[in-house]
């Protein structure tokens, strides 16, 4: 590890000190705390491999992020109560990674240590929360604000009130919330949390496709989204007519059926509807994003309805959580192996003129590339001429991928985010946009 840290406590007050002054310096302080100490992994986000491709949404963020495994959405719902560790006596055992108690927990073999952590304490609708940083940044100044109190995850009006909160105290991060149910959830279901930092999303710059008037309240502005999630914005300098549209909002999408769409709020009292809230303030003005999503599956679609199909999951087979909802592609590791095998199978046989039947039997037969066969030889058969374009891999110093598969995989960034809308866009999707903005009054 690096440098020496405070003692929580001695760090609690340090920050308290500095928010009193400047929430920026505040926020910084902590940052450096964690750099200085090894905690957030540096060296691990360097290694990240990121690029930007064109949709016809706007502009997406691509990432393969080397630090953080992959996980199956199975295991994560399956994670959402996990029993406890035994650790020695008299220490409090961590109840997921997101608890108070990592910080100084001297670890087990079921749940490491986590040196180098430390938690500012912060106030969210009235209650004490913790404010501390990702180590595997996802995004500059990565920040989870978390409860003290190991609970679940739940959208409601008092999420919608702490993330209020904290847009007050930390004007210069957004902050956003994942869902509370599985498969449409993040990471950890188990742990009430929010994410934050200095970030500008796609989904951010993207503008609205249609207004809407929210009843009796005029104060806020509505609308649709441009966006391939089924997104509606309210924003408003008046925080309280912010938050009656917000939970009015919720109240109608909790209960929303539509079959047209596939669209069923609750199957024998278990709730289907939910959605990713994002805050963040501008120039005084509250904005909040609100991404209606529902966790419905079928015989059909095990994975969900609304999630990804199979045929998706050799580039994305995860939860699409609160970051990828905003723009921002967190693909696994082992893409960082497999993606540059294709390239070299596609560029290799692009400049030797090869057959489309070889390369399919060359994707086929290695480890690496057989996954992503049937997509790899679709893009040969599109994009052949441009693949020739390039030096083959093994004689060049070129960027880890090829402009093309870069491109194709943004793609296919592009379908991910497309399977989760509740509001496809065809005239169905319409029709559907149609009756729930008409229940909202």
């Amino acid at each position: 590890m690096g440098a020496p840290l405070p003692p929580p406590d001695e760090a609690r007050v340090a920050f308290s000190r500095l928010y009193a002054n400047d929430p920026e310096q505040a926020t910084s302080y902590l940052y450096d705390l964690g750099l200085s100490s090894g905690y957030l992994k540096t060296e691990d986000v360097a290694r990240t491999v990121r690029w930007t491709g064109a949709s016809r949404f706007g502009t997406l963020e691509c990432t393969i992020n080397l630090a953080k495994p992959e996980k199956d959405p199975r295991a994560i719902a399956a994670a959402a109560a996990p029993a406890r560790a035994d650790a020695p006596t008299g220490v409090r055992v961590p109840q997921c990674d997101l608890c108070w108690e990592n910080e100084g927990f001297p670890g087990t073999p079921e749940h490491p240590a986590k040196p180098g952590l430390r938690i500012a304490a912060i106030e969210l609708g009235g209650e004490r929360w913790g404010l501390q940083f990702s180590p595997y940044a996802y995004f500059v100044e990565h920040c989870i604000a978390l409860s003290e109190t190991h609970r679940p995850m739940r959208i409601d009006a008092a999420c919608f009130e702490r993330l209020l909160d904290f847009a007050d105290a930390f004007p210069h991060y957004f902050i956003g919330s994942n869902a509370d149910l599985p498969i449409v959830g993040g990471s950890i279901l188990s742990h009430d949390h929010f994410q934050g930092g200095r970030h500008v999303f796609p989904l951010m710059k993207a503008p609205l496709a249609r207004e809407f008037a929210l009843g009796d309240e005029p104060a806020v502005r509505c609308g649709i989204v441009a966006w391939p999630s089924s997104t509606v914005r309210i924003a408003s300098s008046d925080r309280r007519a912010l938050m009656r549209a917000a939970v009015r909002l919720l109240d109608v999408w909790r209960g929303f059926d539509d079959e047209a769409c596939g669209i069923v709020s609750a199957t024998e009292g278990v709730p289907h509807n939910t959605l990713n809230p994002i805050v963040r303030k501008v120039d005084g003005v509250f904005i909040m994003d609100l991404v209606l999503r529902n966790n419905r599956t079928d015989a059909r679609h095990p994975w969900g309805i609304f999630h990804p199909d199979e045929e998706l999951h050799h580039i994305k087979k995860e939860n699409i959580g609160l970051i990828e909802i905003m723009g921002l592609a967190i693909l696994p590791p082992r893409l960082a192996a497999e993606l540059p095998a294709v390239q070299r199978a596609l560029v290799d046989a692009a400049h030797a003129g090869g057959s489309a039947h070889r390369l399919e039997k060359r994707l086929r037969a290695e480890p690496l590339t057989a996954p992503h066969a049937a997509w790899a030889l679709d893009v040969f058969v599109r994009r052949a001429p441009e693949l020739a374009a390039a030096p083959p891999p093994r004689e060049t110093s070129a960027p880890l991928l090829h402009p093309v598969l870069q491109d194709e995989a943004t793609r296919i960034f592009a379908a991910v985010l497309e399977a989760t809308a509740v509001f496809k866009p065809t005239q169905a999707g319409r029709d559907g946009w149609d009756r729930f903005v008409a229940m909202l009054g």
